[in-house]
């Protein structure tokens, strides 16, 4: 089984765990760090690294998804990375969604970690959708145009 790490700003991260787990139940092998004080960073790399190197001992791989490319999340994770056993297989997925993670949940025991990565990744950006281009929504506002 993959492991699962979320890492994003504010409470991004724990919530989009929970509502997960809302809809799929408890999941093992599934963390969520929450970076809500980029002054707290040495608590919050600490509490990475300790959900990091558990998977690692655990699990077949880790993927680590990260809110915003770049931004202190993206930062804590990359610096305790860097400091991880070259062999390690950890993969890096920025910019998560809901349908994305759950995806990347209900697959992550049929897949390879960069399989799975990638399964991810198009997961993601398949689910997003804009409402005016799709053709129950159009029709939903033609009717209320029409009224």
């Amino acid at each position: 089984m993959i492991g699962v790490i979320l890492i994003a700003h504010a409470h991004i991260a724990s919530e989009t765990k929970a509502a997960v787990e809302y809809i799929l139940k408890q999941q093992v092998a599934f963390e969520a760090i929450d970076v809500t004080n980029s002054d707290a960073a040495i608590a919050q790399k600490q509490a990475f690294s300790d959900a990091l190197h558990q998977m690692l001992q655990d699990c077949d791989g880790v993927l680590v998804m990260i809110d915003i490319f770049g931004a202190t999340p993206c930062n804590i994770a990359i610096d305790i990375i860097a400091q991880t056993d070259m062999q390690a297989d950890i993969e890096m997925m920025a910019g998560f969604n809901l349908p994305c993670v759950i995806k990347t949940i209900l697959e992550r025991e049929h897949h390879s970690l960069v399989d799975l990565a990638h399964l991810c990744l198009d997961s993601g950006q398949k689910y997003m959708r804009l409402g005016s281009q799709e053709q129950v929504v159009q029709q939903l506002f033609a009717k209320r145009k029409v009224v």
